[in-house]
């Protein structure tokens, strides 16, 4: 009976947005019918999820924005120019093109290794953790891999182990000048929580994408990370996610997942008053069949007021 009431509820995807369509038709003809019936949720007017006033309560205080577009701040290391690592859309990132070779950690592989096979062009050995997954895509002699996770604080697994943890076993805790990449779809901010100042010091460029800013579930945690990673490192490229929902706010708007690029604050001079306007040209969307976010001159402080105006983004958009 589940089934077919499942079955139903994928054929409604006939008569809705495209995008959603052509996904949502491809799992239910597999017979994927709970994906079939996400996708057919994703079709219905978002209005009819969230009332207005369920809508400006998930907006979060005007203060918590107003600290993100300090904490937000991007820098531009003097000598230095950036450069599009990994992927040409989702798994790419954007980072300071300083390479000299050495230790890469890489926390979120899921099937796409184009970072990884980047780093290692460029002279580094990559050790990877993805605790749900049983293999990479692809093997490499300079990829190191292991099915385990970063710890988030909250989580009680065994799979997950703390970078000082990972740090210690592979003998790297006298190394310096390693890189950071992480996708761990919120974990994020646990790690910031425990890591310890001395830990991320010996990484000279750290590359997240940090998640659920819009709606965090303790925006002081969220706020604490940023705080505590802006002690050692410096932000230097920003990047939104085109699938992710958004909020205007004050003229700005505020992306519910980034892509942030930073660099160890005492190896690098920056330039004073640096007015950057997002996206840039190395950028691009991280789905390419819908447009880019347009974050404008992100440096340029705004007053964020209490009028906010929301979009649920593409995965919810409807005709």
């Amino acid at each position: 009976m589940f089934s077919q009431l499942l079955k139903r509820m994928g054929r409604k995807l006939s008569s809705n947005n495209e995008f959603l369509i052509s996904r949502g038709k491809k799992y239910f003809d597999s017979g994927k019918y709970f994906k079939a019936a996400a996708f057919t949720l994703m079709t219905m007017p978002f209005s009819k999820i969230l009332s207005p006033d369920r809508i400006y309560s998930f907006m979060t205080s005007p203060e918590y924005y107003d600290e993100l577009q300090d904490l937000l701040k991007i820098g531009k290391a003097e000598g230095h120019e950036l450069v599009r690592t990994g992927s040409g859309h989702d798994g790419g990132y954007i980072m300071l093109d300083d390479f000299p070779g050495g230790i890469a950690y890489s926390f979120g592989i899921a099937n796409d290794v184009s970072w990884d096979k980047d780093m290692t062009s460029r002279g580094y050995d990559v050790f990877m953790y993805d605790h749900t997954i049983d293999g990479l895509p692809e093997e490499n002699t300079h990829f190191h891999w292991s099915k385990l996770g970063i710890a988030d604080g909250v989580t009680n697994d065994d799979r997950l182990k703390t970078l000082e943890e990972l740090i210690s076993r592979n003998g790297h805790e006298g190394k310096q000048d390693m890189i950071l990449k992480m996708d761990v779809e919120g974990a994020e901010w646990g790690f910031l929580e425990s890591v310890k100042p001395e830990t991320l010091s010996q990484f000279s460029q750290i590359t997240f994408e940090i998640h659920k800013m819009i709606n965090p579930s303790s925006p002081e945690r969220l706020l604490n990370g940023l705080r505590k990673l802006n002690n050692t490192h410096q932000l230097v490229h920003l990047h939104a996610n085109n699938l992710s929902c958004y909020i205007t706010a004050g003229g700005k708007t505020f992306c519910n997942d980034l892509e942030a690029s930073y660099v160890l604050r005492s190896k690098y001079k920056f330039v004073p008053d640096y007015d950057v306007n997002l996206p840039l040209g190395l950028d691009t969307p991280n789905e390419p069949e819908y447009p880019e976010l347009e974050l404008g001159h992100w440096n340029r402080k705004t007053e964020i007021g209490d009028k906010f105006s929301f979009s649920p983004g593409v995965f919810f958009q409807t005709n």
